[in-house]
């Protein structure tokens, strides 16, 4: 390494304390703020709550309710400064200031409420009144952890310029080969991302070899860019990796790199430690082990309240399509499962009889244009006269009930798709595969037929499937009623 390569060095490790010091006061303060607006978001709550007339419940609560309501709802300033340090203890133990793993930050917040709250009263809440007890837990925990998670959200968009994981484009230096830097500022006039470009260095070939004089030239260029953050965009050799990792710890300043082109329809890459070797998991299974369990638990008992609580609507439509059309009164069509496993479908029929035979006669009018992936006709001249609204209102896909008692679909995922139309998927499209098929899903809550491109739709999906929770299906679960119920999008 040359002598201005050694100067320029060592001048960057002068500005790397500096670095080191801004960080430091910006995630303590960061943290602080958060601390603060959490203690007073939770004493307002219990203030708001000690207020109420709730000597008025106290019978509800058994023989000694006052002496549960006291121990739940801190009554004076030295109650309440115990259960507010407790509950910052609970939320500090849980990890819900660590602000490197957001966003599983809400459920953590319910957790360390739920530890604070209900756990000391645990032996209390099964005495006399446990009823009354446990919706009296119930109401002070769903009330704090709305607060907070409202506080919090609200709290993040006013001191985003001190958030410690921001990175701020003004001192973001940007490393790449040539085609990379220009697709970043095509992205960038696009409107893709943040309009304002940060300071980018351009990659030769080879870079980072030795001989190569590189070095020298990045050395200044972070120094020019007073950057604190490296962003490396496409694919590098491992020595220019080892090269920028160096004169990144030169200057104090952090590594980040975007996803392979190869990876990008996929997994969020996460590392595993296996025998004290790091490894970068790309992929794994979508549900797996406990996770598939529970979900078709869920589906079953799903599927058979949806049939005794929907049989006399079955009942009714069933015989309205009989009277209305010849033919029979359920749709049976082959549809694409989990694993790409065919399986038949069933429907109430809302087309006439010979609807099959006559689709060559519509298919120019899919409102997806030339896109045969995904078939969709409105104002179909094939619907019977019941059909329509049957379609609109999604009654025609109760008897679905029966496919996912069946374990062919499921209560929430993917739409399922046609096997002409998974003739021409791209490999990236196959992870609609990966679950079980679904009565509704994030196509059917997100938009329906109003979403037109069959990549957003399978965007769509693959976040669902790749973040997967309980929360999720019941979310959308919460939000097909008014969906079906607008009947937007449908036909």
């Amino acid at each position: 390494m040359t002598t201005q390569a050694h100067l320029t060095k060592l001048e960057l490790r002068h500005r790397a304390l500096d670095l080191q010091r801004r960080r430091f006061w910006r995630e303590v303060s960061y943290g602080a703020i958060i601390v603060a607006a959490d203690v007073l978001a939770l004493a307002l709550v219990f203030t708001v709550f000690a207020m109420l007339p709730l000597s008025q419940a106290e019978s509800l609560l058994g023989p000694d309710g006052r002496s549960f309501i006291t121990g739940l709802i801190p009554m004076s300033p030295p109650a309440l400064a115990r259960r507010l340090t407790a509950l910052v203890f609970c939320l500090m133990a849980t990890r819900c200031y660590a602000y490197t793993d957001r966003e599983a930050i809400p459920w953590r917040v319910f957790i360390a409420l739920l530890l604070g709250l209900a756990l000391p009263r645990w032996n209390e809440v099964w005495g006399p009144g446990v009823f009354g007890r446990w919706i009296a837990v119930g109401a002070v925990l769903g009330a704090a952890w709305a607060v907070l998670l409202i506080q919090r959200k609200g709290l993040a968009r006013a001191l985003s310029a001190i958030d410690p994981r921001r990175l701020d484009a003004a001192r973001t230096l940007v490393l790449g080969s040539a085609a990379e830097i220009e697709r970043l500022r095509r992205d960038r006039e696009s409107g893709i991302g943040s309009r304002v470009m940060p300071a980018v260095y351009e990659l030769a070939p080879h870079w980072g070899e030795p001989g190569n004089e590189g070095m020298t030239e990045l050395y200044d260029r972070i120094a020019e860019s007073n950057a604190d953050a490296l962003v490396l965009v496409g694919p590098v050799s491992d020595v220019a990796l080892q090269s920028v990792m160096i004169a990144a710890s030169s200057a104090g300043a952090r590594v980040y790199a975007t996803r392979r082109e190869a990876f990008r329809q996929f997994d969020e890459p996460s590392f595993v430690l296996r025998r004290a070797e790091p490894l970068m998991l790309l992929s794994r299974p979508a549900l797996v082990g406990s996770q598939l369990v529970l979900k078709r638990l869920i589906d079953m008992v799903g599927a058979v309240v949806g049939l005794v609580v929907f049989s006399p609507v079955l009942l009714l439509v069933g015989v309205l399509v009989k009277l209305t059309s010849p033919g029979p009164i359920l749709f049976r069509q082959v549809r694409v499962g989990l694993g790409g496993d065919p399986f038949v479908c069933l429907k109430f029929r809302t087309m006439v009889a010979d609807a099959e035979q006559r689709l060559a006669a519509v298919a120019q009018n899919n409102i997806h244009d030339a896109d045969q992936r995904i078939f969709k006709l409105p104002n179909d001249p094939r619907l019977t006269r019941i059909g329509g609204f049957l379609r609109r209102s999604s009654l025609d896909e109760l008897p679905q009930f029966w496919n996912v008692l069946r374990g062919e679909m499921s209560l929430v995922g993917p739409r399922p798709a046609l096997p002409s139309e998974v003739l021409r998927y791209e490999p990236h499209h196959f992870v609609r595969f990966e679950v079980l098929p679904g009565i509704t899903g994030p196509w059917q809550v997100g938009g329906r037929n109003a979403i037109r491109d069959f990549e957003d739709v399978v965007r769509l999906e693959s976040d669902y499937v790749r973040g997967w929770t309980l929360w999720r299906d019941l979310v959308i679960l919460l939000r097909t009623l008014p969906a079906v119920l607008s009947m937007k999008g449908a036909f």
